[in-house]
């Protein structure tokens, strides 16, 4: 039997491809400057928290410029699975204010030294879309680096307090 007809290595590959373009597209966002002054609606912003060895909440919530936000639950979470809420344009507008503040262009795209392990990561990515022209930011912050900016921190708290402030649908 050759290695093509095998269904189980089709599906590795197709994951691993997966995977790498999925890799390729977050290294290639990383290193793209995001425009910081347009409308909210160019915008969105994404935080992902993962997993640790303890209790830590784990899910993907997506705030656009027109103040809906999409919010999936995975694990350690008071609601698990998908959601969709909505905030304030001057909420969107003052997320967008603290990221320009944070100056998120100059920031590293990875904060992943390992000085305390089993700790969480934050995926924080910042997408600007105009005329057909997408560029991004994206920032892989591994909670047990200690020399991530603690202004990029703040910003992933506020986005965290939304949790519980919104009524989900």
């Amino acid at each position: 039997m050759s290695i093509n007809s095998d269904p189980e290595n089709d599906m590795r590959f197709s994951t691993i491809s997966f995977s790498l373009f999925l890799i390729f597209l977050v290294m290639s966002c990383s290193t793209s400057s995001v425009p910081m002054k347009d409308f909210p609606e160019a915008y969105s912003i994404t935080i992902e928290r993962t997993a640790c060895r303890g209790n830590c909440p784990v899910y993907s919530m997506t705030v656009y410029g027109d103040g809906t936000l999409e919010y999936e639950g995975f694990l350690n979470v008071p609601v698990k699975g998908k959601r969709i809420g909505s905030i304030s344009k001057d909420s969107v507008t003052s997320l967008l204010n603290a990221i320009e503040k944070v100056n998120v262009n100059e920031l590293q795209a990875k904060y992943v030294k390992q000085g305390v392990t089993d700790m969480p990561s934050v995926l924080f990515k910042v997408i600007h879309t105009k005329d057909g022209v997408i560029r991004g930011k994206s920032i892989v912050d591994y909670q047990g680096d200690d020399t991530a900016p603690e202004a990029l921190r703040m910003l992933y708290n506020q986005m965290d307090a939304w949790y519980y402030l919104i009524q989900w649908q």
